[in-house]
């Protein structure tokens, strides 16, 4: 089975994730309904039947299946399973977080119980984590193998999506099974503006540069090391002119114009895992 999602570079990635992001995001829908229509669209583009959250209690070593996509006779909402007969618990122990299974059999997992339990012959699984504390799982699989591995891209979409799966759930007083809303973030409204601000910001190469300088333990820049990046002369307009005043518009970053710097804004931390996860890929593609 050939993969679906065809994405060569961070750019791809971002418009990919522009495509979809109110699926997940929007204000005028749950965040239940929301999952379910992501995973609707992204089985298709992952070229994979299954899709589902899972929520994993350590105490009890059990797996419970919170929202599910695609008819599959173990898999369905609400059936709490053995974590010890899951590739989830394959998934939380990887020290990346993240699982790929392209093709079960040839991989080794014949025998195994998660493999012999489900009959998945391929998996691509994530950790989630909410409120700084580990949730559980974001997996696409399907019972067929996969004709190539899975693509660096792919990973970064799933790594992606358990990031925004992690901060809508954060919102969430109330577990994920209870059909409530919340329409705030930290006592502001979810709008699509605010959406649109996020993928505005990580679309322009420019901006996404800044941001990035921005992540780890630096959290301020001397805009002389901006500039020092920059091509020409007009690249450094454009920082000047237009992506250093939109981001700071957009509270991402704090810009000192007198003191030749920029730090972190308010608003950093709702952009710095996307930020995170981009320059990881951006790292690790080849030239």
């Amino acid at each position: 089975m050939p993969h679906g999602i065809c994405i060569s570079d961070v750019d791809g990635i971002v418009s990919h994730l522009q495509r979809v992001g109110r699926t997940l995001l929007a204000p005028s829908i749950d965040p239940r309904t929301g999952l379910e229509r992501l995973f609707a669209h992204e089985t298709s583009e992952f070229a994979l039947n299954y899709a589902f959250l899972a929520s994993i209690d350590l105490e009890t070593e059990t797996e419970r299946f919170e929202v599910v996509h695609g008819s599959h006779e173990l898999l369905s909402p609400g059936t709490t399973v053995p974590l010890s007969e899951t590739y989830c618990r394959k998934t939380i122990e990887n020290p990346e977080g993240t699982l790929a299974v392209s093709d079960a059999v040839a991989e080794g997992w014949q025998g195994d119980p998660a493999y012999e339990t489900f009959g998945l012959g391929s998996y691509l699984g994530t950790t989630v984590t909410v409120a700084d504390e580990p949730y559980g799982t974001l997996c696409f699989a399907d019972t067929g193998a996969r004709d190539e591995s899975f693509q660096d891209e792919e990973k970064v979409l799933i790594e992606l999506y358990s990031e925004w799966i992690g901060f809508v759930l954060t919102l969430r007083e109330e577990p994920l099974a209870r059909e409530t809303r919340v329409d705030t973030i930290e006592g502001r409204a979810v709008s699509s503006d605010a959406i649109d601000s996020m993928m505005n910001a990580l679309t322009d190469r420019s901006r996404r540069d800044v941001l990035m300088t921005l992540l780890g333990d630096t959290t301020e820049t001397g805009i002389d090391v901006l500039e020092r990046q920059l091509a020409d002369e007009n690249a450094r307009v454009g920082l000047y002119h237009r992506h250093l005043p939109k981001l700071a518009d957009s509270q991402y970053i704090t810009w000192d114009d007198d003191a030749g710097t920029i730090s972190r804004g308010p608003r950093f931390s709702e952009v710095q895992p996307l930020v995170q996860l981009l320059n990881e890929y951006e790292t690790d593609s080849p030239e």
